[in-house]
């Protein structure tokens, strides 16, 4: 698939879709995965990756980029709210909200996360779809449940006028900080939130994600350049149940990785032995790699003898209790790749079956059956090490950080 039909395929996708079920939310993530070679879910293990992103950062996204969209989101509704107003031009003017949105950053911040920086005001999805499972989650969104449509329906409330008519809420938390004068047409900081601003979100989302690494964080600062975050100091200090979250989604996405590097390692034997010449030299690359997590799998030997599968999988299905065959295929091969002993990856007869019986799962789509596929292959795929949104996360927290620091409480 080349560059533009796979665009034109990705943008077909998102048209279609609408974030107002956690299900579509998910689809979303995988469109945006789609372009990203080393987080593809080449070995259909995606529902325990998500799984253990819920857990350690309930609420987030692959698609999250700056925190302050958790309130233009809803200032958009409420800016666009008219009381008596019927209901398609309510959401024609927070459509046309959202877009001039897009404008208005551009003049006042540097771009960095302006979701729809190169589309403008042609942007087909608009930050509303990508942020509404966070405003669910963390409470902004007074009833979880609520749509799109719903919260244009429902409005901004209505005060009480009189002392025996109760007071309607609205769609939003009622303390929900006021939107900037002039808003969607001025954002007074552009992405830089207001102490204030800062300090509401922050107690919304230890609200919501009570007791997770993300709770944590939120008080203890991380690095801007950690890879994983099991390597950021701030998750030291974790409370012991969440560094045994995290020390299972460390393990886990070490030991996936050695499955994906043997895949494409059947992949590269199988692109050359078609002749195929578009990328060359992976064989032997991917034999080198498979060596080094050999003997990094015997540096973490002790970590790997110890660590308590069945614990790992009750918290996995605490999330998602449909993936029987994920676990089926993972469990087979943490039983052999956690034996004692040495072991020659690249060569074992066993894992290369089961790796390639698990791409054939895949049909007609699998590459090592499709020519084609096999042949537009780009010579990595789903090759990183799972971080569980850990970029976008730590983009999120950096900004209520500088929030929470700033003097102008």
């Amino acid at each position: 698939m080349n560059g533009t039909h796979r665009g034109n395929l990705m943008a077909a996708l998102v048209a279609w879709l609408d974030a107002s079920s956690e299900q579509q939310r998910r689809m979303r993530e995988i469109v945006n995965l789609f372009s990203d070679r080393d987080s593809r879910d080449e070995l259909g293990i995606g529902q325990i990756r998500d799984a253990l992103s819920d857990t350690l950062f309930p609420g987030t996204s692959t698609l999250f980029t700056r925190a302050r969209y958790m309130l233009f989101v809803p200032w958009v509704f409420v800016t666009a709210h008219r009381p008596g107003q019927e209901t398609n031009k309510i959401a024609a003017r927070v459509d046309k909200s959202e877009r001039t949105l897009i404008s208005t950053l551009l003049q006042q911040s540097d771009g960095v996360g302006l979701i729809g920086k190169e589309a403008g005001a042609a942007l087909k999805t608009l930050p509303s779809n990508f942020y509404w499972v966070a405003l669910r989650q963390y409470g902004i969104l007074r009833v979880p449940s609520m749509t799109r449509s719903d919260v244009i329906a429902t409005g901004i409330g209505t005060p009480a006028t009189e002392e025996d008519q109760p007071y309607v809420p609205g769609a939003w938390s009622p303390t929900l900080p006021p939107a900037p004068k002039d808003f969607p047409e001025n954002t007074d900081t552009g992405f830089d939130l207001s102490r204030p601003e800062a300090e509401w979100l922050r107690d919304r989302i230890l609200e919501g994600a009570e007791g997770s690494l993300l709770a944590h964080l939120l008080g203890h600062r991380p690095q801007p350049t950690s890879d994983h975050p099991w390597s950021d100091p701030a998750t030291l200090s974790a409370p012991t149940a969440v560094r045994e979250q995290l020390r299972h989604a460390r393990l886990f996405s070490f030991t996936v990785n050695g499955a994906s590097l043997l895949y494409n390692l059947l992949l590269a034997e199988a692109y050359d032995a078609s002749d195929f010449d578009r990328v060359d030299g992976r064989v032997d690359d991917y034999r080198l790699r498979l060596s080094e997590w050999e003997r990094e799998r015997e540096n973490l030997a002790g970590d790997l003898h110890s660590w308590d599968r069945d614990d790992f999988w009750e918290l996995v299905q605490k999330k998602n209790s449909r993936m029987a065959g994920s676990m089926r295929f993972m469990n087979e091969w943490l039983d052999r790749v956690l034996t004692d002993g040495p072991l020659d990856l690249a060569d074992d007869t066993d894992l290369r079956s089961l790796i390639a019986n698990r791409e054939r799962r895949k049909g007609a789509q699998a590459r090592l059956r499709n020519a084609r596929l096999l042949q537009s292959w780009s010579g990595a795929a789903g090759t990183g090490r799972l971080t569980y949104r850990w970029g976008q996360v730590r983009g999120i927290l950096t900004d209520l950080h500088d929030g929470l620091e700033r003097d102008d409480a």
